[in-house]
């Protein structure tokens, strides 16, 4: 059976998490001025309602659905951990991610350390929130 009361505390720590990460990233990637030699129409203003519309893409991403998998392939096979976390979070980041943006990259001409960036902070808010959840289930 799954335990709603854990799947309600992956939610809330990964999604304080994400959060938190996400404004560090977003702090960083002003201070490398890696959007610097992209068109201004290729951009979306950074205001209110853009930073929450992206956060709550992101948490559904990240957060609601890779919990939700886990519980439910907890039930079935049963692994937990920080390993089972991380092993759980490549395995999305190799098949999802990576190749996208590989693809991303190649046919819109866009800074590779623009690239290279997003393809980071993909993996670590993929592999915390799974770290993070993995754990949780661990004890």
């Amino acid at each position: 059976m799954i335990s709603h009361q854990l799947v309600l505390y992956c939610l809330v720590l990964a999604g304080v998490y994400l959060f938190v990460l996400s404004q560090l990233l977003n702090l960083v990637e002003k201070k490398l001025r890696l959007t610097e030699g992209i068109p201004g129409e290729l951009l979306e203003s950074g205001g209110f309602g853009w930073s929450l519309l992206n956060y709550v893409m992101e948490l559904l991403f990240y957060v609601v659905i890779p919990t939700l998998a886990y519980s439910f392939f907890y039930l079935v096979i049963p692994f937990s951990g920080v390993k089972a976390g991380m092993a759980a979070a490549l395995f999305a980041f190799t098949l999802g991610a990576a190749p996208a943006m590989m693809t991303f990259s190649v046919r819109i001409k866009l800074p590779m350390p623009y690239m290279l960036f997003t393809l980071l902070a993909i993996l670590l808010k993929l592999g915390g929130s799974l770290v993070l959840i993995g754990y949780l289930y661990a004890l």
